[in-house]
């Protein structure tokens, strides 16, 4: 009887271009459809060698996709986490390393089908894998009261029984990243992430999540940990990235 009435008074609308929709907080087809775009995402050198796996972008860091992330981050809104979820669970579906089915998107590094990282081996059985989340330093997610990376993918990772672990901590608190040359950001995030305690890595497949990637600074540091601890194979998945 609620929803019904919430329904009346607010009808359900898609968060991105305001058009009906069955669902509340569900996209509108014509915008899904537009925000679903996994690709992967070239690579410096050092980032290629470390990620036998690549990273892979669910999407493009634009337009409506962009404000639902910033307004999730920064004002936090969790009302915006089912559309999220279903936009990021189709993302990985679509991705070969993950066996998904569909478009095959296209490779900026390296064949996406090698079988080092990935999900799915040459013979199509299932690799015990992990995703770590980008944590946040102490003093940050306790002003934000959560960790984005964790809320965009526990859940949609859980439908394919892939275990969010969070396994790194950030050690050091940094200033933001923005506005930061390339070599600005790697001194800024020298030495600021370490093993959490329990954090066993060794023999592990990996995937490091997180919410954008800008020049992959932090989640080259991330996987340098990750590598450092005796993980097997390092790839990344983020929601969004401005590369293309």
């Amino acid at each position: 009887m609620f929803d019904w009435v919430l329904d009346l008074l607010f009808p359900p609308r898609c968060p991105v271009c305001g058009r009906y929709t069955e669902g509340r907080d569900m996209w509108c087809d014509s915008c899904f459809a537009g925000v679903v775009k996994p690709h992967r995402l070239p690579l410096e050198a050092e980032m290629h060698g470390l990620f036998a796996g690549g990273v892979w972008a669910l999407g493009v860091y634009e337009a409506g996709l962009r404000d639902m992330l910033r307004q999730l981050k920064y004002d936090g809104r969790k009302n915006l986490l089912p559309g999220l979820h279903q936009y990021i669970a189709a993302g990985i579906r679509r991705l070969p390393l993950t066996g998904g089915h569909g478009r095959r998107p296209e490779a900026g590094n390296g064949s996406p089908g090698d079988g080092q990282g990935g999900l799915i081996d040459r013979e199509g059985r299932r690799q015990a894998v992990v995703a770590v989340p980008v944590p946040l330093h102490p003093d940050r997610l306790r002003e934000r009261g959560f960790n984005q990376s964790e809320l965009l993918f526990r859940e949609p990772l859980a439908a394919l029984e892939i275990p969010l672990q969070s396994a790194l901590v950030r050690c050091r608190a940094t200033t933001p990243q923005f506005g930061l040359t390339a070599a600005e950001r790697s001194r800024n995030l020298q030495g600021a992430f370490a093993l959490a305690d329990g954090g066993e890595m060794a023999g592990k497949k990996v995937i490091i999540v997180d919410d954008i990637m800008t020049t992959g600074t932090t989640l080259l540091e991330c996987a340098r940990v990750l590598k450092s601890a005796g993980a097997v194979s390092v790839m990344g998945i983020v929601a969004a990235s401005g590369r293309k």
